[in-house]
């Protein structure tokens, strides 16, 4: 075979394989689905990921990708867990403070605990939390998310239809 055709077989090769992952790349479909997990938390989740409810911690485990793993907890202001995150918040000041639907705040912040997520986030009624002093004014109920990737627990909570 001809030097020539030998490198015209290996480049329309490289052209016909980039084409293709391009293909798959661009038309690849999440699959997710919706489901009321809780009487008072509305969850898009992967379709792959299964969920159990544990008092009111909804549990959610993926076998095949532990990236899609998170615990999303119902407690009160006044939960251990709770006042843990935030004073390692205040003293850090590594995290976000956000609006989530006008009537709540969305507290986004890293850190390792001992269930092993990396990543936390906290919906909070905006007339119960003090966004200066990262401090509870009253008691409330605040749903904790916690997951090992900043990306989806950000994306899963502001997804979330939760009534407080």
């Amino acid at each position: 075979m001809n030097k020539k055709t030998i490198e015209y077989l290996i480049i329309a090769t490289a052209i016909i394989i980039l084409l293709y992952s391009g293909y798959a790349f661009l038309s690849h479909d999440y699959i997710d689905e919706v489901n009321n997990v809780t009487d008072s938390i509305t969850m898009y989740h992967p379709a792959s990921s299964n969920y159990t409810v544990i008092g009111d911690t909804v549990v959610f485990k993926n076998p095949a990708y532990s990236f899609y793993d998170m615990n999303v907890s119902k407690l009160s202001s006044n939960d251990a867990r709770l006042t843990n995150l935030l004073s390692h918040f205040s003293k850090v000041n590594q995290g976000t403070v956000e609006y989530f639907n006008e009537s709540c705040y969305v507290v986004t912040m890293e850190f390792e605990d001992a269930s092993g997520f990396k990543y936390h986030s906290m919906i909070i009624p905006i007339d119960s939390f003090d966004k200066n002093s990262h401090n509870f004014t009253k008691d409330t109920t605040v749903y904790l998310f916690d997951a090992n990737n900043r990306g989806y627990l950000v994306d899963s909570v502001f997804n979330s239809k939760v009534i407080l």
